[in-house]
This record gives C-alpha cells, sequence and structure tokens, in this order.
C-alpha cells in the first residue's frame, strides 16, 4: 500500500512540474489540475494542559491517480 501512495505522489510531482514547465498549453494545465479534498480549517480541542489539533487533506490529479492505478496493476500482477 505505501508504494500506491508513493507512485501517487510521484505522479503528481510530475505533474506539477510539468504543468510548470508547460504554463500556457492545455495539457500542462490539464495534467498539474487537482481536486483538494478534506477539511478546510483543521479542528482543534483545547484540554488545558495541552491543546489537539485534527485535520487532513489530500489533491488529486491525474497523474497521481494514473501513478497509483499502474502501481496497483504492478502489484497485482507480481501476486
Amino acid at each position: 500500500m505505501v508504494i500506491v501512495l508513493l507512485a501517487a505522489l510521484l505522479g503528481t510531482a510530475l505533474g506539477d512540474l510539468l504543468g510548470r514547465a508547460f504554463p500556457e498549453q492545455a495539457l500542462g494545465r490539464f495534467l498539474s489540475a487537482g481536486v483538494r479534498v478534506g477539511t478546510t480549517s483543521p479542528l482543534a480541542i483545547d484540554l488545558g494542559v495541552a491543546q489537539l489539533t485534527f485535520g487532513a487533506s489530500v489533491r488529486l490529479t491525474i497523474l497521481g491517480g494514473l501513478g497509483a492505478a499502474v502501481a496497483l496493476v504492478l502489484f497485482f500482477r507480481r501476486v
């Protein structure tokens, strides 16, 4: 499962690099486009002695999803 997350991270980074390399072209904008899923503001709990803050956010991109899919296919071919 860690390999799938790393492949998605690598795909997202590659999409961001291509988007910055070709910012004026439609393909660069398409590959770097993403959707952010998660909390907009973190949940803070103040216990007097300690303060806990919870929050999560994930950015889903085209190349990130493609990287995760390729990693899953390669993983299940080996098993």
